[in-house]
């Protein structure tokens, strides 16, 4: 099959990875692409600018049989609406359905609609009403949680237990470049527990679940500092319950499904579905509309089912194989990932110093030790750091203690003249195996 994948970080990286390893993968496209994609497939011969109707009726032309969207602005922007008035299969909902991700006011309405758990909430519009309900919140409760609704790359949520930090909040939501986010702010009571985020693939036949992973978004050991996109994160997660997927699947993903029917929609592609866990069960926290970074680095690694065929299974392009779809259960071990970020992650503009990256860092010749590529460019034939979230560090092994020595053992040696460099050292090191 001719695939085309849509995007340029380190997620994108790992689907290219992960497509590359399908025995029906003939040809994979990439755009835009980055330097250590095109290691998997050919960048497709349109320019950066191009339009999304534009991007989708050249990929018909050059034969593609289904578009895989990376991340979530294409989505919202309507690029999968474009793919379906010209015929071409596209994984990834239709911007009806991405507004889950892309609109956090909707997306609270559809759960209260459809009977999901989540937090309580309300809906505000403008700076001023945000700081009064967020105040009137949490003299009712011990915190509160502000959320620009719309795209913030992940950087739009600020949980506050004080005066100082819903100041703090509306300082950043409306005066650091999210203020176009923060035109509708979503303010909730504070969720107890453990966080989580369950994956499932959706289209044709029964929804298929990649399973469950676990994200440290803030910056900094031990859960502190500002939130980010994501500094690392493994998979499974030991401490749900035995039926935790059955639970997901019958509480949120069947009525959201129904939900969404009663509204004229199908959703197809990765649901992304973010859950607050406690010893009374769990509320979702959020949607997201496709694979979360690096939560998709761990899956593909971990999950050794073929995913250009799960995806096509999805499109309808091949017929569904439940034996297929359920050898999930044979996936074993632990997989964790480390993500390396620039010295001025997540809120500055100038990283200190400029790393050179060896190229044989990329070569994921060995399936248990990958590294995945965002902000890495080429200059003068050299593999250059840039800023953000710049390489995920991904490795399986037999437990999380074996899995943790064997990436921070490579990063160490990856970043031992890499002056400015950020990264946890504490992804997974609370789990039971670590003990």
């Amino acid at each position: 099959m001719k695939i085309l994948l849509i995007g340029s970080g380190a997620r994108e990286h790992a689907l290219a990875w992960k497509f590359r390893q399908s025995d029906i993968t003939d040809e994979l496209w990439i755009w835009p692409g980055s330097p250590t994609m095109l290691a998997h497939g050919q960048r497709l011969d349109i320019g950066n600018d191009a339009r999304w109707e534009d991007l989708a009726r050249y990929a018909k032309n050059q034969g593609i049989d289904f578009v895989v969207v990376g991340p979530e602005q294409p989505l919202e922007d309507g690029f999968a609406d474009a793919c379906q008035l010209i015929g071409l299969s596209c994984f990834g909902p239709l911007q009806a359905a991405a507004r889950l991700e892309s609109s956090k006011a909707f997306s609270k309405e559809v759960m209260a609609a459809a009977g999901i758990p989540t937090a309580a909430f309300f809906v505000v519009k403008g700076e001023a009403e945000c700081r009064a309900k967020a105040r009137e919140s949490l003299q009712r409760s011990h915190g509160v949680v502000n959320k620009a609704s719309g795209l913030a790359s992940g950087k739009g949520v600020f949980v506050c237990f004080d005066e100082a930090s819903i100041e703090e909040a509306c300082q950043r939501l409306y005066y650091s470049g999210m203020a176009k986010a923060a035109e509708t702010v979503v303010i909730e009571e504070v969720l107890t527990g453990r966080e989580c985020s369950f994956f499932v693939f959706m289209g044709e036949g029964e929804p298929t679940p990649l399973g469950f992973a676990v994200d440290h978004k803030r910056l900094k050991d031990g859960d502190i500092g500002p939130n980010t996109g994501g500094m690392g994160c493994y998979t499974p997660v030991p401490w749900l319950p035995a039926d935790a997927g059955d639970q997901v699947m019958a509480k949120v993903v069947q009525p959201l499904i129904a939900e969404l029917a009663k509204r004229g929609m199908k959703y197809t592609g990765c649901l992304y579905v973010g859950l607050m866990w406690n010893d009374e069960g769990f509320a979702v926290v959020e949607f997201n509309a496709r694979l979360g970074d690096p939560e998709a680095e761990v899956l593909a690694v971990h999950d050794k089912r073929d995913w250009t065929k799960l995806i096509a299974m999805k499109l309808g392009l091949l017929p569904e194989d439940r034996h297929f779809l359920a050898a999930a259960k044979d996936n074993s071990g632990a997989t964790v990932c480390v993500v390396l970020a620039s010295s001025c992650y997540p809120f500055g503009d100038s990283p200190t110093g400029r790393y050179v990256v060896p190229k044989s860092v990329f070569a994921n010749t060995n399936p248990e030790l990958c590294a995945f590529a965002a902000a890495v460019r080429l200059e003068k034939d050299e593999l250059v750091t840039g800023k953000g979230r710049m390489l995920t560090i991904v490795t399986h092994a037999a437990t999380f203690a074996e899995a943790r020595k064997k990436s921070y053992a490579h990063i160490d040696v990856l970043t031992k003249d890499w002056q400015g460099v950020q990264f946890r050292r504490d992804i997974g090191s609370v789990l039971e195996n670590d003990r």
